[in-house]
């Protein structure tokens, strides 16, 4: 009864520990790809940044890329990172830019609302809300 007992707590432990090695991985992709998108939001690339969209049946045009193209960023500061502990597969950002338009040197900070969501067949992190709204 001895090693029966042994057998099943080695299986429940390689069990949580797979799971618990999955999450990592999934989180250390989630740190990769919002890495990404920082950095293209930063540099003002954002058909870029775009490619990170999820998009769907409703919500499948492009931004104006054109209007996009007149904004700099001068800082962009992630606040805020809350992740769904129950799946791991969500994660919402909040992220402070400061920016402004080619037109008028003015600098205007924003707050960006950011929901991540994981898609497992995919392995891939998709951002599901749009891009920053520029005033």
């Amino acid at each position: 009864m001895g090693k029966l007992r042994r057998a099943v707590v080695v299986v429940v432990l390689l069990i949580f520990g797979c799971a618990g090695i999955k999450t990592g991985q999934q989180m250390t992709l989630f740190d990769e790809t919002s890495r990404a998108y920082d950095r293209a939001i930063r540099w003002g690339e954002y058909e870029e940044a775009f490619a990170f969209k999820k998009l769907s049946d409703k919500d499948n045009k492009l931004p104006d890329f054109s209007d996009f193209r007149q904004i700099r960023v001068t800082a962009y500061k992630v606040k805020q990172t809350v992740v769904d502990e129950k799946s791991f597969s969500k994660v919402l950002r909040l992220v402070e830019i400061q920016y402004y338009r080619m037109s008028n040197v003015t600098v205007k900070n924003l707050i960006d609302h950011q929901q991540w969501e994981y898609n497992e067949a995919q392995d891939r992190w998709y951002l599901i809300s749009g891009l920053p709204v520029f005033e």
